[in-house]
């Protein structure tokens, strides 16, 4: 784990409200693992936990929605900006061998896009509520990309977890929303496919050390930060 300052290369709005944040610099980082993330002195005390959307020799980005004080700031920032990191943090998903599914929710595809890179072959199924974005960047470092959204613009319409089907693949690895990631769980379990989960949860270490960020399993309560973000969903406690 390093502590850094960080120049900003870009900051682009790619939908409402959801920026693409690239950060000069040579960083570190397995698919699934995320920085804590600062632009400001104080005010917000607490630094913001953004998982690593993409790592190469030019510098490290982060797709991220504006939700509170926080995100307003880090959406103003312009290139040449300072900004803090802390990380890599957490744990990210699995190495395994096999055909991969990756299903990500809304800001759920953050986490996915690296993994996608990094696996090669991988099948991305992405839900969104409305237009979909960044499909093009998908395109270029997945096998296949379904895209699916409630009211059918850019892509089929439905939610992802209704169409999605995991006969034919050796795990899924997924993000988005918990009522999402519980359904997938259904579905794959039934199916026999492993499936992991990136979680989100709100942090202010992001080390471990606060349990801010605790969650249900089977094992008793879990550090997203640090025992995560990513679980094998059947670990999860879903409703609780």
């Amino acid at each position: 784990m390093d502590v850094v300052e960080a120049r900003v290369a870009s900051n682009v709005r790619v939908a409402t409200g959801v920026f693409l944040l690239k950060l000069e610099g040579e960083y570190s980082a397995a698919p699934g693992q995320f920085y804590m993330v600062r632009a400001w002195a104080r005010d917000p005390l607490l630094s913001r936990p953004l998982s690593v959307f993409d790592l190469d020799e030019d510098g490290i980005s982060f797709l991220y929605g504006v939700r509170g004080r926080g995100t307003e700031l880090l959406s103003r920032l312009s290139p040449g900006d300072a900004v803090g990191l802390t990380g890599p943090l957490g744990n990210g998903w699995p190495q395994r061998a096999g055909r991969i599914a990756l299903v990500g929710g809304g800001l759920g595809i953050a986490p996915l896009y690296y993994a996608a890179k990094t696996l090669r072959n991988a099948d991305v199924y992405l839900g969104f509520a409305d237009a979909p974005y960044l499909m093009d960047e998908f395109a270029r470092v997945a096998a296949r990309v379904l895209v699916f959204s409630e009211t059918g613009a850019g892509g089929t319409e439905g939610v992802v977890t209704d169409i999605f089907r995991p006969d034919g693949y050796d795990a899924c690895y997924a993000c988005g929303p918990l009522p999402m990631l519980a359904a997938l769980d259904r579905i794959c379990r039934r199916a026999g496919v492993p499936v992991y989960v990136s979680l989100e949860a709100r942090m202010a270490c992001g080390v471990g050390a606060c349990l801010g960020c605790a969650v249900r399993t089977v094992h008793g309560y879990a550090r997203v930060c640090r025992d995560g973000p990513v679980f094998p969903a059947d670990e999860v406690i879903w409703d609780g």
